[in-house]
């Protein structure tokens, strides 16, 4: 019988307990370069430290996945463990090229046998999705009814989201649609999701943060009343937890039958997003995992 591991990347926002507990999994930190500074997310830099920093900064951080010659040295790690399938599930091919090289990387990798895997996400449907996996490995199931799992529940997540600053998402190029905003873009709040190839789009102008919470809100429940099985719904945002608690309470109490968590961005994706993002994340519930 084979022996899978599950391989991520720090942008999961998997806690190291939660980690350690389910036993098969290996978080992979992207690091940013903050200040001249080089941070590894989640190993050497605290959220609060980040976004402290990040208020003071005049040059936007900059991100960077890992080498591929990093995720071999890791791959080499398990197979001594003796494992001899790898599932690497990573943050979305939208975002940035590190699935897709790395899909290329592994084709010459004869140690074991590695599933390079886009969860099209990133954040805390990515840590999800390694939950599950981790969860059906360790219960004996096969690497290729965990991707066919996987696939069934990746095509449930959706998400909204609004930023307090479009600065950050503007200059690191991650908006595909900015020139549709020429002129007032820095003085809205966008609604803000991903489009058909997983890249971050606005779809939606707000001029207030609260009405743009309030917006996006009112979307979730109409994708929420239509869906026909319990959601996992999935509360986030920035260097804001206190706000992100309250929303979970008020949101907790209006959908009794769904399984909520909350949590805070780290610094890779917050790079981007800024301090006091809101986001709305959602997809079927699963039982039993961790």
């Amino acid at each position: 019988m084979s022996k899978i591991a599950i391989v991520t990347d720090s942008t999961a926002s998997l806690s190291h307990e939660i980690v350690h507990k389910m036993g098969n999994v290996t978080v992979v930190p992207i690091t940013v370069t903050l200040n001249g500074h080089l941070y590894h997310e989640g190993v050497d830099i605290t959220n609060d430290q980040f976004y402290q920093e990040l208020a003071l900064v005049k040059q936007l951080p900059t991100t960077a996945p890992p080498t591929l010659q990093e995720m071999l040295n890791v791959y080499d790690a398990l197979v001594d463990q003796g494992y001899d399938q790898i599932l690497s599930i990573h943050l979305t091919s939208g975002i940035t090229g590190f699935v897709n090289n790395l899909t290329m990387a592994v084709r010459g990798y004869t140690k074991a046998k590695v599933y390079v895997y886009d969860s099209h996400i990133t954040v805390e449907p990515l840590g999800y999705l390694v939950r599950y996996a981790s969860a059906l490995a360790n219960k004996g199931a096969d690497v290729i009814e965990i991707i066919h799992r996987l696939n069934a529940i990746r095509q449930t997540i959706d998400e909204y989201f609004v930023v307090d600053d479009l600065k950050n998402l503007v200059t690191g190029g991650r908006l595909t649609n900015a020139a549709a905003f020429a002129g007032g873009l820095l003085r809205i709040k966008p609604i803000l999701t991903l489009n058909e190839n997983y890249q971050i789009e606005a779809i939606g102008k707000i001029r207030t943060l609260k009405k743009a919470r309030r917006t996006i809100e009112a979307a979730f429940a109409k994708k929420a009343q239509a869906a026909d099985y319990p959601l996992h719904v999935m509360l986030t945002g920035t260097h804001n937890l206190a706000a992100i608690q309250a929303w979970a309470a008020e949101m907790k109490s209006k959908y009794p039958n769904d399984s909520f968590q909350i949590g805070q961005i780290g610094p890779v994706v917050g790079t981007h997003l800024g301090s006091n993002a809101f986001v709305i994340l959602w997809c079927r519930q699963v039982d039993g995992i961790l």
